[in-house]
């Protein structure tokens, strides 16, 4: 695909100070997969349960439908010369930037804090700032990802358009997604993963008929955040089995969806216990 990058991802390596962009190592964490996740799980523990497990099911349908698209196109990265940050696999459409577009959209919607106007902005801001960071460490050229805010923007707005803001439908969607990866990658530790997300949160919260009501509160969600954290970690960094891949991965939406409860449990049984 000549002419991806217009120049642009070459001239930033010229042109910017190496602290500078290191610097933006960091800020383009604001679309990486463990911020996604971290920031659902927060919705769904602090805010509305229904409209987090959606926002759980929306960016698994986005990780989903990153992989189905890289396998598709197969387009490279830029070359590892001008790269400061750490990236694999295909460079087409930009992962980040569907990440951020989708999960920053739903915060937009989601949040109520500010009006619909600002809030839009805010989402907006920090989307160009994500997709600004890809090309600034040189793991992504401009088409990939222009082409990755409007695919996230597309499917977001189908998303909402199709489910009526319903996980269950969500978690359908996602799945086809998911399935759609397979198709195009083959059996992978990433689209296994694509998978195991989409069948453990699905599934779990299928089988959650009395939605959990009871607040998490910040100690508990810190803990849940480093337990899944490390659970998320070993399931991506290690080279594992397929097997267990599949497992690591669902724990992490299921240890999402079921933290309420088992709080709620907790202090039951607590309570219930003879002082």
């Amino acid at each position: 695909m000549p002419g991806r990058g217009v120049g642009v991802t070459q001239a930033l390596e010229r042109l910017l100070a190496p602290w500078m962009r290191e610097l933006f190592t960091l800020i383009t964490q604001l679309g990486d997969a463990w911020f996604l996740f971290a920031a659902v799980a927060f919705v769904y523990w602090f805010g509305n349960r229904r409209r987090g497990a959606f926002a759980l099911s929306a960016v698994l349908g986005a990780l989903a439908l990153t992989l189905a698209l890289k396998g598709l196109f197969a387009l490279p990265r830029p070359p590892v010369e001008v790269q400061i940050g750490h990236a694999s696999g295909y460079g087409f459409p930009s992962g980040h930037a569907i990440g951020a577009t989708v999960l920053w959209g739903l915060l937009a919607l989601i949040l109520e804090r500010g009006s619909h106007r600002w809030r839009a902005i805010g989402a907006g801001a920090v989307v160009a700032v994500v997709a600004t960071s890809r090309l600034v460490i040189g793991v992504h050229y401009v088409a990939d990802v222009v082409v990755g805010i409007a695919i996230g923007l597309a499917y977001l707005a189908a998303l909402l358009y199709v489910t009526d803001w319903s996980p269950s439908r969500g978690f359908v969607v996602a799945a086809g997604l998911a399935l759609a990866g397979v198709a195009t990658n083959g059996l992978t530790p990433d689209s296994v993963s694509a998978v195991a997300g989409v069948v453990g949160g699905g599934v779990t919260w299928s089988m959650l008929d009395a939605r959990p009501s009871g607040a998490v509160h910040l100690p508990a969600a810190l803990v849940g955040l480093a337990v899944l954290g490390g659970v998320g970690y070993v399931g991506h960094r290690l080279s594992l089995p397929l097997p267990a891949v599949f497992v690591l991965n669902a724990l992490v939406p299921v240890g999402i969806l079921v933290l309420p409860l088992a709080v709620e449990r907790a202090k039951s049984g607590r309570s219930a216990s003879p002082t």
